[in-house]
């Protein structure tokens, strides 16, 4: 059994957490894009993706404002002392359960792509069940072990990544389609921003996070995470604008897998592996198994904290039957579309309603608890302690 003394807390350092919280929303909306923002809003769809950014910018202020008011607990943990136990409670089940849901969409999104693209004789539970088997894996060792799999592995797929959408600007057929659209349709823009933000939607997991961050750290750490988001919106546009001009905008509405389908065909004469972009597409595997990866860890954190265990038994224990959970929930849901509509109408709508309502409440509380705040932050940190 670990001790709870605040010098076991492991510690990640500001790079590891901006890592981290990257890794926690890129990976469910990937396989998608653009196919949500371009079937309503057509050629207006590059404001939508730009508009999801700026939004997402703002609202990582909101959360980041949120951890810093007790920077030494979790959101689940301090909440039931500023906001009493019923409501505490009941936001803390909220965490756990969106963070429950978001692991399931991703993990029946890789099944369904994988199945797809390169495995189609294989059976999609055991695809699903080796992703979730890998993703607890590597969340085993805890915050720390957890922090360098995630920023060893991940880096160099984001700029591979990065690589290949330069490379696909061979493959575009219609320069004129690079351009803005001379004409800003207001309406079709929030609606493709709308059905476009289940990429951007699972950030909340830094409520969970922060208090991992290393004190002197933490600034540095913000400005990191705002740095990846304008890499990642970057990137999201350079691949929407080569998706527009090589398939054109009702094509890409036809597609399932638009960006797959862009890199299946991105071949690189004389390179080592002829078609270069499925290769990209086989290591997004990593970017998803560290999406479910996040999200396990955050919900074995948050359900101790609501039970009041601080073992290292009890975390390994939950990160499994939480993993568990998960494959067992992506028997749930039948096909690929089926977790579209799934994704549009209920993880986007909660996934924002966390963002901006849980915000709102605890601020705002807070703001008239400033005494309860302040006690609360200058007390002894006691937190869960998992191998480091």
């Amino acid at each position: 059994m670990k001790s709870d003394a605040p010098d076991r807390l492991p510690r990640i350092s500001a790079m590891q957490f901006a890592t981290m919280v990257t890794s926690g929303y890129i990976a469910l909306g990937i396989f998608y894009f653009p196919r949500q923002a371009v079937s309503v809003a057509g050629r207006n769809g590059i404001w939508s993706i730009i508009l999801d950014g700026l939004v997402t910018w703002g609202l990582m202020h909101l959360i980041f404002w949120v951890g810093r008011l007790v920077p030494n607990e979790t959101l689940t943990t301090f909440a039931p002392k500023i906001l009493t136990k019923p409501i505490g409670l009941l936001l803390g089940t909220y965490t756990v359960i969106y963070h429950l849901v978001l692991a399931i969409a991703a993990a029946t999104l890789f099944g369904f792509v994988l199945g797809d693209i390169f495995l189609p004789e294989t059976p999609q539970w055991a695809l699903v069940a080796s992703l979730v088997a890998t993703a607890v894996y590597m969340g085993w060792g805890g915050t720390a072990g957890l922090a360098r799999t995630l920023q060893a592995g991940y880096t160099p797929v984001a700029i591979l990544t990065l690589l290949t959408g330069m490379a696909t600007s061979t493959l575009v057929r219609h320069p004129v389609l690079l351009l803005p659209p001379a004409n800003f349709m207001l309406f079709p823009v929030l609606r493709g921003a709308w059905n476009e933000y289940i990429i951007f939607i699972g950030f909340q997991l830094s409520v969970t996070l922060y208090p991992f961050i290393r004190n002197e750290q933490r600034k540095q750490a913000e400005r990191y995470t705002y740095i990846a988001l304008g890499g990642v919106t970057t990137i999201l546009v350079i691949e929407y604008e080569v998706a527009m001009s090589t398939f054109g905008p009702s094509y890409i509405s036809q597609l399932r897998w638009p960006l797959v389908s862009l890199m299946r065909i991105l071949s690189v004469q004389g390179f080592f592996i002829d078609k270069f972009g499925l290769l990209v597409v086989a290591l997004w595997t990593i970017i998803v198994a560290g999406f479910v990866s996040v999200r396990l860890w955050c919900l074995a954190h948050d359900i101790m904290a609501i039970a009041h265990q601080k073992t290292t038994k009890a975390y390994h224990f939950f990160l499994s039957v939480s993993g568990a959970v998960v494959v067992l929930g992506t028997t749930l849901i039948p096909n690929a579309e089926y977790a579209r509509i799934l994704n549009e109408k209920y993880l986007v709508p909660a996934g924002i309603l966390y963002l901006t309502g849980v915000p709102a409440l605890v601020l705002t509380v807070a703001h008239f608890r400033k005494k309860l705040v302040t006690k609360l932050r200058t007390s002894p940190e006691v937190k869960p302690a998992p191998p480091s």
